[in-house]
């Protein structure tokens, strides 16, 4: 009698289908198989080692095996020589010990067991678990990993059962200098001093005790026979296996590139039956599909370009940095990016690559790659930029090369502009640059955004003309205000309001000027109360009601508003006193500020949101804030006189926009084509 296994139970039965892990594939490339996907597999999975025809900027390579019996468990290698996968899930390592005797995979550990020479890791006298918990949460283990060692993401790259693996002496020494073991890059050098190597080392194995050197070591590895090695030896290099890792007197094989879907048959590396002495993959359908498509040439279209996103995704930067709109951090890890939350996203989240390679000088981003600790210019966030020592000049060259931008409109320096530069970038009369930015050591007078003193070693000044026209284009988000809205200055007495002009200016006192920018107050002042005079001042400062990105507008009149800069609308008015700007100049955690009168009165959030596009100031220095409102654009201007404050409101197209109004003021309108114009007064 035959018994019919419902499906279910019979996939119980089956050994489980392991495929390999490769982020970036799972991230961007795994629900459709696609040649692209494939060509990132090609790569990561370690067919370019043997076939060559990688599109990844920095090769795959299999970790050092050097001093392996000093390091890693002799069980745990053999376990992992014969399932990759049982060593740790999701594994890259393909299938190299099917069809091997027992006797033999104990000749391959044998050989491994005589690399290198012994090492004597000297212990730490204090670990604290605890410690290194925030620090595994903090400084951006978990971009790559899951939260406290639990694969709780398809993104997350599992970690292998460490306490069988390893023991807590060597996992520090592996942490403080990961790039030494992983020589590729896909375990990034983190820059972890001693103490913090212990403690995140101590963390990962769960060791609770203080005292470091009360852990126990790795058991010994046996003293083989030397028969045993030299078959170890053999069989090591008649499977090929220094095409990956680098072996003493061994040389790899060179073979040939795969031309012909007929290579990928029966006895290939991907095909469904292993064959002795070849590497083997447990790939799903879908991998398998997208390596054919590639290997069949089916080539990546845009190779440049492609070129790019197959090494971003292959490193894992997309972990943590986006480019163009690709990429950053996911929904399971976005909670881990921390930083200085006055500074919004970009005080937590580290900054985009969109353009990286035209942004930053060749000298600067190589010194960034490598480590350099005065290239790191963001101290706020937690999360903490790795290295990449090895490859530093390759990728710092190689991305100089994907962004460079031909015919990129250059800076028209003119050393006669300096001073109006200091002015500009001050608060007498300048864009207020001063009021976010720290100046070498002097603090910035609002919120503690990076140092700008520098940026011309730094940044490309074609770079930074673009930047400055446009800041939201390259961050969504940016606090940083749109200054010369679409390419209009709102400085219109300083250079005759040359957009071009003024931002060279800038540029050329940050590289020339002596002192610092005009508008640093004395700290051993009072309060300082703005007070409008003879022309309206603005002010930018976080604000109760309008948000992170309020412009406050004072007028002489005793007649304010404040602009929530982030939604576009007005969000308060106010009359009597306007602003009282200490805490906003000198406070480290700017806070949330009010105004200074007592008659206030709230616009009520309009139903649709615009988006802000920077303001402009008329001849007497009333703003004009721009705005977009679907496919059209906007304009709100506003003004006092005789006591009323004027709402001026144009657009291109279309029918009036939908306005709203503070209670308790009176409104009078006039509309003519394209323009309503409101006026509020008070009983």
């Amino acid at each position: 009698m035959k018994v019919h296994l419902p499906t279910f139970l019979l996939l119980l039965w089956l050994p489980a289908q392991a495929e390999p892990h490769v982020v970036g594939y799972e991230r961007f490339h795994s629900q459709t198989p696609s040649a692209e996907g494939g060509a990132l597999l090609y790569s990561e999975l370690g067919c370019a080692n043997c076939h060559g025809n990688s599109q990844v900027a920095i090769p795959r390579k299999g970790p050092s095996l050097e001093n392996l019996s000093s390091r890693v468990d002799r069980d745990w290698v053999v376990k992992f020589l014969k399932d990759p996968n049982a060593g740790r899930e999701g594994s890259t390592m393909p299938h190299m010990m099917h069809g091997l005797a027992p006797l033999e995979i104990n000749a391959i550990t044998a050989y491994l067991g005589t690399l290198g020479k012994e090492l004597n890791f000297k212990k730490s006298r204090h670990a604290n678990a605890e410690r290194g918990s925030a620090l595994y949460h903090e400084k951006g283990c978990v971009a790559c990993h899951a939260p406290e060692k639990k694969l709780e993401s398809k993104l997350a790259v599992a970690l292998p059962n460490l306490n069988e693996k390893t023991d807590l002496v060597s996992l520090e020494y592996f942490l403080s200098n990961p790039s030494k073991y992983r020589p590729d890059g896909r375990m990034p050098h983190l820059a972890l001093d001693k103490q913090e190597a212990i403690d995140i080392a101590a963390h990962l194995l769960g060791y609770q005790s203080s005292d470091p050197r009360q852990a126990p070591d790795l058991k010994a590895w046996p003293q083989p026979e030397k028969e045993m090695v030299e078959q170890g030896r053999a069989l090591v290099t008649k499977m090929n296996c220094a095409s990956c890792h680098d072996f003493s007197g061994i040389q790899k094989k060179e073979l040939s590139s795969i031309t012909q879907l007929s290579q990928l048959g029966k006895g290939s590396c991907i095909s469904i039956h292993p064959t002795k002495n070849h590497p083997h993959y447990q790939l799903s359908e879908k991998q398998r599909a997208s390596l054919i498509a590639y290997l069949s040439n089916q080539k990546p279209k845009g190779q440049s370009s492609q070129k790019g996103h197959l090494t971003f995704a292959a490193m894992n930067c997309y972990a943590c940095h986006s480019r163009n709109g690709i990429g950053g951090p996911t929904p399971e890890s976005n909670a881990f990016f921390i930083g200085d939350k006055s500074l919004g996203d970009s005080g937590r989240i580290p900054p985009p690559l969109t353009g990286i390679g035209h942004k930053l000088q060749h000298d600067w981003l190589k010194g960034v790659l490598s480590g350099q600790p005065d290239h790191l210019v963001r101290p706020y966030l937690k999360t903490r930029m790795p290295a990449y020592p090895a490859h530093a000049e390759t990728l710092t060259t190689w991305l100089g090369q994907l962004d460079s931008i031909t015919g990129a409109k250059p800076i028209l320096s003119n050393p006669k502009d300096l001073e109006e530069g200091r002015k500009l970038l001050g608060t007498q009369g300048g864009v207020n640059c001063i009021t976010c930015h720290h100046w070498g050591d002097k603090k910035s007078l609002g919120i503690p955004a990076l140092d700008i003193s520098s940026l011309n070693r730094r940044l490309q000044p074609e770079w930074f003309r673009s930047y400055l026209l446009d800041p939201a284009t390259y961050r969504p988000g940016t606090l940083m205000p749109s200054l010369w809205p679409e390419g209009h200055s709102s400085i219109p007495d300083i250079l005759d309001g040359n957009t071009e002009r003024q931002i060279a200016a800038i540029w050329e006192f940050i590289k020339d000027g002596k002192g610092h920018p005009t508008g640093f107050p004395d700290r051993s002042g009072g309060k300082f109360e703005l007070v409008p005079k003879d022309r309206p001042i603005i002010q930018r400062t976080f604000f109760k009601k309008a948000g992170s990105k309020t412009i406050l507008v004072g007028f002489p009149d005793q007649i304010h508003i404040a602009y929530d800069g982030l939604n576009a609308h007005p969000s308060l008015v106010w009359k009597g006193r306007f602003f009282d700007a200490y805490n906003t100049w000198f406070t480290r955690a700017a806070p949330f500020e009010e105004p200074l009168g007592k008659e206030i009165f709230e616009f009520p959030k309009p139903e649709i949101k615009g988006r802000f596009r920077g303001y402009r100031l008329d001849a007497s220095g009333n703003p004009i804030f721009q705005i977009q409102s679907g496919g059209r654009k906007l304009e709100e201007h506003f003004s006092v006189s005789d006591g009323k404050l004027s709402r001026m409101i144009s657009w291109t197209e279309g029918t009036a926009p939908v306005v709203t109004h503070p209670k308790g003021v009176e409104v009078a309108k006039n509309a003519k084509k394209n323009t309503l114009t409101f006026l509020y007064s008070w009983k």
